[in-house]
């Protein structure tokens, strides 16, 4: 007789604490819904605070927010959606409640949003843990060419390939175009430019720079320096002064 007690009684025991824990879920869900409404408000601050940096490190010049970033934003937005949902639910299952504050018409449904509130939270938290970024953006490679808006020329052709072949010969170390204003030295100068785009070349990096009549070298420093990709902070020292 005692053996049969025995497997009912663990059988028993096993459903009562199945019920208690179903019970219990029932009527933590309003502090699981609120517990929920905080940690998405966190993640929402966290999100935009990631996402600001991001965008400011990108206003920099070659500058782009790393994959890791990207991807993380990504899953926030999913998980808010998905938060969203599961809130706007249980307000209104809670709303719904006719027995007193633990005992909901639908007790199924609230033991099934509780659990899932519960599931969501722990979620959640591991995605705020995984938002603390120390680095938000790489540096990346500045393009070795910069395409130069132009329209179609005419009549330059002859001029064009006498500097092309200037180019092509290794012993040129300065090619210079001179003339009076407006007879097409700019223009000649954009066409060449673009001709390394589309040919094979030994090259590692064409600087477009303008030169006014006041010559301010820092500003052609600078100019060369951002487009070879070397940091501010490496050719600046304390005083301002560019550093080459």
């Amino acid at each position: 007789m005692a053996e049969c007690v025995s497997p009912i009684l663990d059988i028993v025991t096993r459903l009562w604490d199945c019920a208690a824990n179903r019970t219990q879920n029932i009527r933590d869900l309003q502090e699981n819904l609120n517990s929920l409404r905080d940690l998405k408000r966190e993640l929402e601050n966290i999100s935009k605070d990631v996402a600001g940096r991001a965008d400011f490190a990108e206003q920099q010049q070659y500058s782009v927010r790393t994959n890791q970033v990207k991807g993380w934003l990504q899953i926030v937005q999913l998980k808010l959606k998905e938060v969203d949902d599961i809130l706007q639910t249980g307000a209104e299952e809670i709303q719904q409640k006719c027995l007193g504050s633990c005992s909901p018409r639908h007790c199924c449904t609230s033991y099934k949003l509780g659990k899932q509130a519960i599931k969501e939270i722990n979620v959640v938290q591991e995605i705020i843990k995984k938002g603390h970024f120390y680095v938000v953006a790489d540096k990346v490679l500045p393009p070795m060419i910069d395409e130069m808006p132009m329209e179609k020329t005419v009549g330059m052709d002859s001029m064009f390939d006498e500097v092309w072949k200037c180019v092509e010969d290794h012993k040129a170390r300065i090619i210079g175009l001179y003339g009076m204003g407006g007879v097409g030295k700019t223009t000649l100068l954009k066409k060449l430019n673009n001709k390394f785009l589309e040919t094979s070349h030994n090259f590692d990096v064409v600087i477009w720079v303008v030169v006014s009549k006041e010559v301010k070298l820092e500003k052609i420093q600078e100019t060369i320096l951002n487009k070879i990709g070397i940091p501010k902070e490496m050719w600046i020292d304390k005083i301002g002064t560019i550093l080459i």
